[in-house]
């Protein structure tokens, strides 16, 4: 058998999938929201930690 015909024989490997744009801009989504939220979750605590030790 000659090396061409080894080299035809061999499985082909496909081609590493991206993700798309899409899933991209999902997972940008997420993690903004998830910024945000952690953010305003921070604020609120704050704000009730000043009100409930008072104005001092």
């Amino acid at each position: 058998m000659s090396t061409q015909q080894q080299h035809d024989q061999q499985p082909t490997q496909a081609p590493a999938l991206q993700p798309s744009p899409d899933t991209r801009r999902e997972f940008a989504k997420k993690g903004t929201l998830t910024v945000v939220g952690a953010l305003v979750s921070g604020a609120t605590r704050a704000v009730v930690a000043h009100l409930l030790t008072g104005n001092e």
